[in-house]
């Protein structure tokens, strides 16, 4: 019994250490209808979406599902990637999502296509200036979470996207990134009160990514919240598409 017993630890451990594949899957697989209708009528999204993939082709259903090895405590806190070489949206195969936790992804995962194809090398670079002299409390998530030699650029412009702040939206209408009218628009929906200085939610919200804490939108706070356990290792393990 004893020599049965020690044999199912083995194996239990092995398990625990080789992790578990998570499989992802096109967006828009099981939730078509949400992601058409999200992608139309959220004003930030459809902004995007008409502007960088007027076609919705990043949200088609047709595409390779794919899988990341990662450990079982981890699974819960992936929501979506996006993959450059299939330019496609995808999602976490094993998560139930609300319509705030599909809009954010959608959001997030569809930044990462903006930077990557949507806007210009001086438009990385000025952002990345911008950025520098107005850091997020995100960062230092994706730095702490991301091995070193991911595209923190990338991951930082994501972030700065799903969360963001007056001064973020401003600098995204300087670039042209947006318009100044869909930027107007913007503030006046998410910031009505106080445009330059607003209290509020972020623009859209994941429960499993840590969360800002509130105060002054404009004012940089430092970040509470941990990473989930083992999160650096999973990346240092699996291949560097945008995982979020």
């Amino acid at each position: 019994m004893q020599g049965l017993l020690r044999k199912l630890s083995f194996v239990l451990v092995a398990l625990i250490l080789s992790g578990c594949a998570t499989t992802y899957v096109p967006i828009s697989w099981g939730h078509g209808e949400k992601v058409k209708k999200l992608s139309t009528e959220d004003l930030f999204l459809c902004s995007l979406f008409n502007r960088y993939d007027p076609d919705r082709s990043t949200v088609r259903v047709s595409g390779a599902s794919f899988e990341e090895v990662m450990m079982p405590d981890e699974v819960k806190f992936h929501l979506g990637a996006y993959r450059q070489d299939t330019k496609l949206i995808y999602r976490n195969l094993f998560q139930k999502y609300s319509d705030v936790q599909l809009r954010s992804v959608m959001l997030h995962e569809l930044a990462h296509h903006v930077w990557y194809n949507g806007i210009t090398p001086q438009q990385r670079d000025e952002w990345r200036q911008y950025l520098g002299n107005n850091p997020t409390p995100m960062q230092a998530i994706v730095r702490s979470t991301y091995k070193p030699g991911s595209d923190f650029d990338s991951e930082d412009f994501a972030f700065a996207v799903e969360y963001a702040r007056p001064r973020d939206l401003e600098e995204l209408a300087r670039l042209k990134i947006i318009t100044n009218e869909e930027c107007a628009r913007l503030m006046a929906e998410k910031f009505p009160k106080q445009a330059e200085s607003p209290k509020g939610p972020p623009l859209v919200q994941t429960a499993s990514v840590p969360q800002p804490v509130i105060g002054d939108p404009d004012e940089d706070i430092p970040h509470q919240a941990t990473p989930a356990a083992n999160a650096k290792d999973q990346k240092e393990r699996a291949p560097q598409h945008e995982i979020y």
